[in-house]
């Protein structure tokens, strides 16, 4: 009896134990209303969150759980960020509390972000993998949709397994997720009951939001070096975080390891992009292609684009699409404004041992929900878009 009577106190402190709680508070610093802000924490900021405890992590407004992701970027086995959306009134401010719960008591959140990379087999089948690499320039037809793939239910992008390294975009009529059920490459079906398409033909330009060199006068291609790879870093309901990996770029007269990495985040037509090397770097570029003979902006840290052209090459059966295509680089990384050719670029320094980031963001004017359909119209959104970029406060 005794035993018994033991066996259940223990029992029932085991479920009333306090869970892990911390209370922060977000602050927009934006003089405008922001909406869907990632927010990220670094858990390892936090040491009242027990390591052991930071799998069980939620995220709580107004008493209620919003949907919320864990992300172990390093693959050691434990989560490193928590992330979660908030929408915030300008100069605004929101409590938010972090505890852990049990799993039974988490609630189920929509997957509203995809990621793919894709391996093709000897036998034509295709093989999901998170991670491949090459020492030579062979893998863009080796992969299907020839690189890493992501999107958010409005816009979704592809990174080009080459020389290259372009970054290509996928438009959506519906905001909805359709890279696993079109693979890129939609079907005369699929786009009869309204799925989207690609939607720019990038060629050998800048598409938007690549990063390339430099050699004083255009752009150019990463084309030697010793090792590059793509991987899928994380993805889940909120966020994807993918790479590109190049080992040995010889540029600028020594050999530079790069990473690349961009973030998309659930209910976001833009993304962010990283970019961590080995050594200091003068100049690398990146900004925005100019579509068909379509008009240009071009600001300080804010380079955009605005035109009609055909998609493809083939020109009989797909019809010219409508894009706007915009790149903002913070003023703090930013060195240069230059137009080479179709390339409305920006130069930028990098200094060993920084994180520099960019963001990049495209429209379609076939966008069944509130579309851009003039180059005004779309200048207009990425000026405001470059003052709601400023990051939130978390106290």
């Amino acid at each position: 009896m005794k035993t018994k009577f033991l066996l259940s106190a223990f029992l029932l402190a085991s479920f009333t134990l306090p869970a892990a709680q911390l209370k922060i508070t977000v602050k927009n610093p934006n003089l405008s209303d922001v909406k869907n802000a990632p927010i990220v924490l670094k858990l390892a900021k936090y040491s009242k969150i027990k390591t052991k405890d930071r799998a069980k992590l939620a995220i709580f407004v107004n008493n209620e759980q919003i949907s919320s992701q864990l992300d172990d970027l390093n693959h050691d086995g434990t989560p490193d960020e928590l992330i979660f959306l908030l929408d915030m009134k300008a100069s605004g401010s929101q409590k938010v509390i972090v505890k852990t719960i049990r799993d039974k008591k988490r609630k189920k959140f929509p997957t509203e972000v995809y990621t793919d990379l894709i391996k093709k087999n000897k036998n034509g089948k295709h093989q999901f993998v998170t991670e491949v690499s090459s020492d030579k320039n062979n893998m863009y037809n080796q992969m299907h949709h020839h690189g890493v793939a992501f999107e958010s239910s409005i816009m979704a992008y592809r990174i080009y397994f080459d020389n290259k390294s372009t970054i290509d975009i996928y438009g959506k009529k519906k905001q909805r997720l359709e890279i696993a059920d079109t693979g890129w490459y939609p079907t005369d079906k699929q786009l009869a009951e309204g799925y989207g398409d690609d939607i720019l033909l990038v060629s050998g330009w800048v598409g938007v939001g690549t990063v390339k060199g430099w050699n004083g006068e255009k752009a150019t291609h990463i084309d030697k070096f010793d090792k590059r790879t793509q991987r899928i870093v994380a993805t889940g309901n909120l966020r994807t975080v993918v790479e590109s990996e190049v080992e040995g770029w010889q540029y600028e007269g020594k050999k530079i390891n790069m990473t690349v990495r961009y973030i998309l985040y659930a209910r976001h037509r833009d993304a962010q992009c990283e970019i961590t090397a080995s050594e200091d770097i003068d100049n690398l570029a990146t900004g925005v292609q100019q579509i068909g003979e379509g008009e240009l902006l071009q600001c300080a840290g804010l380079v955009g684009s605005w035109g009609t052209y055909f998609p493809q090459p083939d020109s009989v059966k797909y019809g010219k699409e409508t894009v706007g295509l915009g790149v903002h680089v913070p003023q703090r990384y930013f060195g240069k404004q230059v137009q080479s050719g179709v390339n409305n670029l920006i130069l930028m320094p990098y200094k060993k041992g920084e994180t520099l980031h960019f963001y990049l963001t495209a429209a379609w004017n076939k966008e069944e929900k509130d579309p851009y359909l003039s180059a005004d119209q779309f200048f207009a959104y990425l000026k405001n878009w470059e003052n709601s970029l400023q990051d939130l406060v978390v106290e």
